[in-house]
């Protein structure tokens, strides 16, 4: 059953306004899958997938500042154990070291190993134009303009919720629509 299909019978009868709000949050996230599975398979011959190539490229730009693994959590949407795993692999490829922070000795700190920068040197390009591909069927100007859009959802997702908002308005809706 496709995508589209399933969207259809999921959201059948539905007022419009609920149909586009989950079918642009379902697309979207479907929309994520593909794109990463799409990274995974390019980055595969180097033996990487895309949570990896992350962490090296935002490792290659602390060079000023020192990274840290909770900023990297953070930074990759992550929780602390995937971190550690994540790390964990990164470092037994060679491709990162943790070393003590010398101004706080509980904290560690990351960088790249000269085989960890080479590595990401050689994958840049090839993710590019991974990226690339996947959003020419748009053009520029429309990719800029859904870029915009979506760092209007982001910003608003960020916003903190009152208690019991979500769930207030999610009742008032289910009564009216009732």
């Amino acid at each position: 059953m496709s995508l589209d299909s399933r969207l259809e019978r999921i959201l059948a009868g539905k007022p419009a306004r609920h149909r586009d709000a989950v079918a642009a949050s379902r697309l979207l996230l479907h929309t994520a899958t593909l794109l990463e599975r799409r990274v995974d398979e390019a980055l595969a011959p180097f033996a990487l997938h895309m949570r990896e190539y992350l962490a090296l490229h935002l490792l290659s730009d602390s060079v000023h500042e020192p990274l840290r693994p909770s900023d990297l959590g953070v930074s990759l949407d992550a929780t602390r154990t995937q971190v550690t795993r994540l790390l964990d692999g990164l470092e037994k490829k060679s491709l990162l070291v943790r070393t003590q922070d010398v101004q706080d000795r509980r904290s560690l700190q990351l960088a790249l190993t000269p085989a960890g920068t080479q590595l990401l040197q050689r994958c840049v390009p090839v993710v590019q134009q991974v990226y690339l591909q996947a959003w020419a069927c748009l053009g520029e100007q429309a990719t800029r303009l859904l870029q915009q859009q979506l760092r209007q959802v982001h910003s608003g997702l960020q916003q903190p919720q009152a208690p019991g908002e979500a769930t207030d308005s999610a009742h008032a809706n289910i009564r009216a629509n009732a």
